[in-house]
């Protein structure tokens, strides 16, 4: 007989919680992966696939704003990978590309091949907070 699902619950939740398995001097908007270990990293390209992005509180809350988003080995951390997210961008992005990671975890316009987190909703230059539709898969190769 097979197994019997009724009762069961679909989880509808925007954000998981996973440890980290790196210190991170600051996580908020960054965009995350998972390492070999099972454990989430600071993506630092478009190479592998994309677990989604760290949230404006993420890591530690310091009211002083001193260790704000500050992250140490074995801590929890909150990640996005659903709906609508901010990443903090690399370069400029134009509404309508697609998005991976680069250097630092920061967003930039996906190249062929690369795995995409989502879709840019806004136009942003380097620095700036890219509004993200999250949608992850991997672009075609050239």
């Amino acid at each position: 007989m097979g197994t019997n699902f009724n009762g069961t619950m679909i989880n509808q939740s925007v954000t998981i919680a996973e440890k980290a398995g790196a210190d991170i001097a600051d996580v908020r908007n960054l965009i995350l992966k998972y390492d070999e270990d099972g454990n989430v990293v600071i993506a630092a390209n478009g190479t592998a696939p994309l677990l989604g992005l760290s949230i404006i509180e993420g890591g530690y809350n310091d009211i002083s704003g001193a260790e704000s988003g500050k992250v140490k080995k074995g801590d929890d951390l909150e990640i996005q990978i659903k709906d609508i997210g901010y990443a903090i961008a690399s370069a400029e992005i134009k509404k309508g590309q697609e998005v991976t990671a680069t250097t630092g975890g920061k967003a930039a316009v996906a190249k062929a091949g690369e795995y995409v987190i989502g879709v840019a909703l806004n136009s942003v230059s380097a620095g700036g907070y890219s509004r993200i539709q999250i949608a992850k898969y991997q672009k075609a190769k050239a």
